[in-house]
């Protein structure tokens, strides 16, 4: 961090901001923001709600995260939400690094613990959903495979997230346990490359989440192409997604509505629309 710590950091990018405007909109446009309207205000809790809400998610909430932004918005209408998602991990170096973060969500709870010792967080992460991580195979599922041993076999095009994001360590873990040693011929940097690649047929196998192969009308996040066979030994390691509001959010009114928000039963009822378990 350069030796500066917390919101000394991040105040140090902001007073910068002026020399690194295309630094920004890169990133925006990198990572998948998503501009919404911003045509008015509404008040929440007694106090106005509205300008640009910036929201970090963990690529495997992407899908839903985006729904329930849109109906975020139909309720406050002077809020513009922005979402990012991508790997955790590389989230949570983006945040460090001062970019703009009100809300981050990532699926493990440890990335959260890293901005609370630099930068802090206003209140105690909430979790909203969990996610288990499945073997998946392309539909036609050429390659016969049938359970997780079929990870090992070296003839079989097998893919994992990397290991430094939570559907790779998941991954592992659950394979450990298991007595089972993956021969992975691409670890990817977040689990929608990897799904990609699957639904693609350039891989026989993955280790994916239950969300990634699940069939919903409210958006199926792979339109049938690849198949979940479940986890084939034991119990399937799960993820935790804890949202968390920064303690130097820009916009601490909107963000602290937005996770609010996460909670609700609407919300609730569209995590499980997407395959994902709620607490």
């Amino acid at each position: 961090m350069g030796g500066c710590r917390g919101g000394n950091c991040r105040d140090a990018v902001r007073r910068g901001a002026a020399l690194v405007p295309l630094w920004l909109t890169a990133l925006a446009l990198a990572s998948g923001c998503t501009p919404a309207r911003d045509d008015g205000s509404v008040r929440a809790d007694g106090e106005a709600l509205g300008g640009s809400l910036h929201v970090l998610v963990a690529a495997s909430l992407l899908p839903v995260v985006e729904v329930l932004a849109v109906e975020f918005e139909q309720d406050h209408p002077g809020v513009e939400v922005l979402i990012s998602g991508a790997g955790s991990s590389a989230l949570r170096e983006q945040v460090l690094a001062g970019a703009p973060a009100d809300v981050f969500v990532p699926a493990d709870p440890s990335h959260l613990e890293a901005i609370r010792d630099d930068i802090g967080l206003s209140d105690a992460p909430v979790v909203v959903a969990r996610n288990s991580v499945v073997l998946a195979v392309p539909a036609n599922n050429e390659a016969g495979v049938t359970s997780l041993a079929d990870l090992a076999r070296p003839e079989l095009l097998i893919g994992l997230c990397a290991a430094e994001v939570p559907c790779g360590a998941l991954a592992r873990k659950g394979l450990a346990q298991a007595g089972i040693e993956p021969v992975p011929d691409t670890d990817e940097p977040n689990v929608r490359s990897l799904v990609t690649k699957l639904a693609a047929g350039e891989l026989d196998a993955a280790v994916v989440y239950a969300s990634d192969t699940a069939s919903m009308d409210a958006g199926a996040s792979n339109d049938g192409a690849i198949v979940s066979l479940g986890w084939t030994a034991g119990t399937a390691p799960q993820a935790s997604y804890a949202a968390a509001v920064l303690s130097d959010a820009p916009n601490p009114v909107a963000a602290h509505a937005f996770v609010a928000y996460l909670q609700t039963d609407a919300a609730r009822r569209a995590f499980a629309d997407f395959g994902l378990t709620v607490p």
